[in-house]
């Protein structure tokens, strides 16, 4: 038995012995983005650690999500919840507009002003689910970057 074989049963073990292998898989799918936020974190500041755990967690919340969904677990979430699985979506949509675009050499500027403005509904509900407003949350990150003198590279 190879290694990966053998490590890949010791997770389905892992979420049958916490009695997670039949746990709603939307929430599995949050932990999902929460190790994807974790992986992009890590790529953008350039830390080979931050890479490699997430990259290892993801894999182990993909095998949970897998047991969940192989073993009929109830699919079920609430407002917010939904709402995020919305945002996923519409970013992934905007994520497939954009790789389009770049692997066909496509000289038209992708199409993606629908998305954004989709993007911008679901963000206010999240806000609205949360007690607060769009333009709280906009004020706040404005006062964390107004001072900021860093410039963008390579993006």
């Amino acid at each position: 038995m190879n290694t990966k074989m053998n490590l890949e049963e010791k997770v389905q073990q892992w979420f049958v012995d916490r009695n997670l292998h039949e746990a709603n898989p939307v929430k599995q799918f949050l932990k999902l983005m929460e190790e994807s936020g974790e992986l992009f974190e890590g790529i953008a500041k350039d830390k080979s650690e931050l890479i490699y755990d997430a990259l290892g967690d993801i894999q182990v919340v993909l095998i949970g999500l897998d047991q969940q969904i192989k073993n009929g677990a109830q699919i079920s979430a609430n407002q917010q919840e939904l709402e995020l699985l919305l945002m996923v979506s519409s970013l992934g949509n905007i994520a497939q507009k954009l790789y389009a675009h770049i692997c066909h050499n496509e000289t038209q500027i992708p199409l993606i002003k629908a998305d954004l403005m989709f993007l911008d509904s679901v963000v206010s509900t999240v806000s609205f689910c949360n007690g607060t407003t769009t333009e709280n949350c906009l004020e706040e990150a404005y006062e964390v970057i107004k001072d900021r003198k860093g410039k963008m590279i390579d993006g």
